[in-house]
């Protein structure tokens, strides 16, 4: 039972985590003054606490799992501290853009949507298929 329920609070969290990183992210690419400031504070006070969660969670049905040794896991480790990696940089790149309250695109955003959902497909097929 508590192990069904740390996957659905891990499931959740990942879909809150997930969301928020794309708003930060498509906010970065058409940003507006007025939008700039809650998006960051809903970045610092939803987003980023569903990441932690994701990973307390993940790595507690990991653990119970007994998955730890496996390939797999490992691989989606290294996917998931990436995409934790890039959410970091959007934080920062939000935090930037509000303070300076520019509206110009950040170019170096542009990737970041694709570059995110490929690792969340590469993760969930990993999770999935258990393949290596």
């Amino acid at each position: 039972m508590l192990y069904d329920l740390a996957k659905a609070v891990h499931i959740l969290a990942v879909i809150v985590w997930i969301a928020g990183m794309c708003v930060a992210a498509m906010t970065l690419r058409h940003p507006s003054p007025k939008m700039l400031p809650a998006i960051q504070a809903f970045d610092r006070r939803v987003t980023t606490p569903a990441m932690l969660l994701a990973w307390i969670f993940g790595l507690y049905i990991a653990i119970n799992g007994g998955w730890f040794g496996e390939n797999w896991l490992s691989v989606k480790i290294l996917l998931v501290l990436i995409l934790s990696g890039l959410h970091g940089m959007i934080t920062g790149r939000l935090r930037k853009k509000t303070w300076e309250g520019g509206t110009q695109a950040d170019g170096a955003t542009r990737m970041v949507l694709p570059l995110g959902f490929g690792l969340v497909v590469a993760i969930v097929v990993l999770v999935t298929t258990k393949a290596f």
